[in-house]
């Protein structure tokens, strides 16, 4: 029988029970509280990058009402059913941010996204997401400056580019004409600490309609990163076609 500490009240003097009779019953019902009573079982949090740490509401199992879940990225805000719903801020070891809405663990609704390190750093959408993509009426910015207003369907600007769109447009086509035949040598500048430099240099591998694969020959004489991903020679990156130029 298990041993519980239970703090009994006095019982009124109109009931004919004494003090003693009144804490051996309570210790006799508390050997018949079956376990799972008596200990919280942990809380699941749906999404398999956040089954680490969960602290916060808790319905039948599952995260529910307001909480804090980590893993390999970090989320605050809204869950039901052990799933992301309402709002919230999901943030990536990347710098990746999304703030804004989430209806069954999918970004869906209104929303702020924001590239942390990588390709696409500090370039940023904010506006309406439908299951996890980009639809409907939204803005995306770039660290340049330029910036595209307007719909969105499937993840893709279905409105008129911008003139900066436009140029880049035909810059890649360039690029492309020139470095999509696989074994292409090109090289790359990367950054090294604070203001210094280095080339690292490789070869296509292959390529698809917007970007190429290089495998890196000679990454130089530190350690450096390509589209964003440490490198070593022999390793395949997939990266823009204006991050390279023929060498």
């Amino acid at each position: 029988m298990a041993l519980v500490s239970i703090r009994i009240a006095r019982a009124p003097r109109a009931i004919g029970y004494s003090r003693a009779v009144v804490l051996t019953a309570a210790v006799l019902l508390a050997g018949t509280i079956p376990q799972f009573s008596l200990a919280q079982s942990p809380c699941r949090v749906l999404d398999p990058e956040l089954p680490g740490r969960y602290e916060g509401g808790c319905v039948d199992g599952l995260a529910s009402g307001r909480g804090r879940a980590e893993g390999s990225a970090r989320y605050e805000g809204e869950f039901w059913a052990g799933m992301k719903h309402g709002r919230g801020v999901k943030v990536w070891p990347s710098g990746d941010r999304y703030e804004g809405e989430f209806f069954e663990d999918r970004r869906h609704g209104r929303g702020a996204y924001t590239w942390g390190r990588g390709r696409w750093a500090g370039e940023r959408y904010e506006g309406e997401y439908r299951s996890d993509r980009r639809h409907g009426y939204g803005v995306y910015t770039w660290p340049s400056g330029d910036r595209y207003a307007g719909p969105w369907e499937n993840d893709v600007m279905t409105g008129p580019p911008t003139p900066m769109m436009r140029l880049r447009a035909q810059a890649i086509a360039a690029a492309r004409a020139a470095l999509a035949r696989p074994g292409v040598r090109v090289c790359q500048w990367v950054a090294i600490g604070i203001g210094n430099r280095t080339r690292i240099r490789g070869e296509v591998a292959e390529f698809s309609a917007a970007q190429i694969a290089v495998r890196i020959v000679e990454p130089g004489p530190q350690s450096v990163t390509a589209a964003g991903v440490p490198v070593r020679a022999g390793d395949v990156v997939w990266d823009d076609f204006l991050a390279w130029e023929p060498c």
